[in-house]
């Protein structure tokens, strides 16, 4: 059997066999949620929803004037069970629980996915974002975290994750659970490092008024599409605009088709028996929760629009997308399915209502994937997102490995990507978008495999000498320079890119001499 590490006391880790009888067991984790929420409230109650969902808590906090409730998936944390995984920590929650507690929230209340780990310290409690999952109901889904992120917890609170998925996963000390639960929606999915902004979003909130709350958009219901080059910010716009409880949000693909976007009947055991019923898909979902209350804004986000055929998966939803002045929908269709999840009455007219934003992004330079014919765009305001790579909140941060900064190489790059396009006759939209890279990603392991992989592969395709130094005959061989220990100490971008471009860069030469001297300056890079 393997050693595991395990992190204990004052956050230090240390290496031990897996005893099976350490794991907490139900009863123990439905311990550890009561314990941590009555520190911070006086009346609480946990207790399983019912014996089908009895690793799912309905956490009850009772106050003076109001009850509030809260659905928690939990489950005690193990090793992850592998031999190349000693550090990693893991929770196996069957798919019906998971979407158990996703239904919860998609019907805005609060829920979340906690994992409990207990090691020779206090709590520590493990969290994770709660996707919709398609696996059959008793399927274990496996969630991971590292167990050096369990450690930082222990001294320092609330640490976050990135997992393989792109989102945040964080371990937290059971002082701040009402923290993450009041967070939970955004803290998946920005970094710590933008906390700042987001307190001063909570203090306007709470300071305004309750019908105030959607200061965020205070528009009527409208359709609007963001486009521009991949990484300008277009999801970051959105985000500044939705309240996140107050809204659904699908990613478009080649695959995804009406069925997902508006339901499908689906065959599930009712009372013991088997019966087909229409399960409402995201679009029904938030149409549903906008007419059930008309004194808010809800907000359907469209992810890559065009990466799927939009026009076949709206099918006669298209129909709605026309407004009036007042932002409800002009027309009306006939939908047996949706108006009975909708209004309970399979008769009634489906209109979208003033209270429901679509919002949609698109990338320009993926136009190609599925076109977006004129009749579809004209019933969307089209917003073009700047990309000014210069006011990147990560603009000055350094590419490990070199003494250039994230904003001047984009900016240098983009630049060198049009004046290309105008000789060969491809696209602007090849430019590198302001977020393209997380600042997590300038590192040497990093960068070249997503940057510089991208631009040999794709932007300067056609003539990668144009921007690449001559000496790089492949691709390996640029991403190998940032592999090679013994040349750390040298800037590797000087070595990787026309000197021409590096020079831009680095700010010391004007444009015609460095065209002039450009084929003696690589030949000096090549016998550095």
């Amino acid at each position: 059997m393997p050693d595991y590490q395990w992190a204990v006391n004052k956050g230090k880790i240390v290496t031990a066999d897996y005893d099976r009888s350490m794991a907490l067991n139900a009863d123990q984790v439905k311990h550890e949620i009561e314990k941590a929420f009555s520190v911070l409230f006086e009346g609480v109650t946990v207790t399983p929803v019912d014996d089908e969902y009895k690793e799912v808590y309905k956490v009850i906090i009772s106050r003076e004037d109001s009850t509030e409730t809260v659905y928690v998936c939990a489950k005690g944390t193990t090793p992850g069970g592998r031999s190349n995984l000693q550090n990693e920590q893991r929770i196996q929650q069957k798919a019906k629980y998971l979407n158990y507690v996703y239904d919860r929230k998609a019907e805005g209340k609060k829920a979340i996915c906690l994992g409990v780990y207990k090691h020779e310290s206090e709590p520590i409690f493990c969290a994770w974002n709660i996707n919709q999952s398609t696996a059959l109901p008793e399927t274990p889904i496996s969630k991971q975290i590292k167990i050096t992120t369990i450690a930082r917890a222990l001294t320092e609170g609330l640490v976050q994750q990135m997992s393989g998925s792109g989102e945040y996963v964080c371990a937290f000390r059971s002082d701040f659970i009402y923290f993450y639960l009041t967070n939970s929606s955004w803290i998946h999915t920005n970094p710590a490092s933008q906390l700042n902004n987001h307190n001063d979003d909570i203090v306007e909130q709470e300071d305004a008024v309750s019908d105030t709350e959607d200061s965020t958009f205070s528009g009527t219901g409208a359709n609007i599409l963001f486009y521009g080059v991949p990484g300008a910010g277009k999801s970051h716009e959105i985000a500044k605009m939705i309240v996140q409880e107050r809204s659904e949000r699908v990613v478009f693909h080649p695959d995804y088709t009406y069925s997902d976007f508006v339901g499908q009947i689906l065959p599930r055991i009712v009372e013991d028996k088997l019966k087909y019923v229409f399960e409402p898909g995201p679009f029904t979902k938030i149409l549903k929760r906008a007419n059930d209350d008309s004194n808010n804004m809800y907000f359907l986000v469209i992810e890559e629009i065009n990466r799927g055929n939009a026009p076949a998966i709206f099918g006669d939803i298209f129909q709605l997308l026309d407004r009036n002045d007042h932002g409800s929908g002009k027309y009306h269709i006939s939908n047996y399915d949706i108006a009975t999840i909708v209004y309970g009455d399979e008769n009634h007219i489906v209109k979208i209502p003033a209270n429901l934003t679509l919002l949609a992004t698109m990338n320009t330079s993926d136009q190609n994937v599925f076109t977006l014919d004129t009749a579809f765009q004209r019933r969307w305001e089209m917003h073009l997102i700047k990309n000014d790579v210069t006011k990147a909140s990560h603009a000055g941060t350094t590419i490990e490995g070199s003494s250039i900064s994230w904003g001047k190489f984009a900016d240098i790059t983009n630049a060198e990507i049009i004046r290309f396009g105008e000789e060969t006759g491809t696209s602007e939209d090849k430019r590198l978008g302001a977020y393209f890279v997380r600042i997590n990603e300038l590192t040497k392991d990093k960068f070249p495999e997503k940057v510089l992989k991208y631009l040999w592969d794709d932007a300067f395709k056609m003539d990668r000498y144009s921007y690449f130094n001559e000496s790089m005959s492949s691709l390996d061989s640029v991403i190998g320079v940032f592999r090679e220990e013994k040349d750390s100490q040298m800037d590797l971008l000087k070595r990787v890119l026309k000197y021409a471009v590096y020079a831009k860069m680095i700010g010391q030469a004007t444009e015609t001499n460095q065209e002039e001297n450009s084929e003696d300056k690589e030949g000096q890079l090549d016998g550095e």
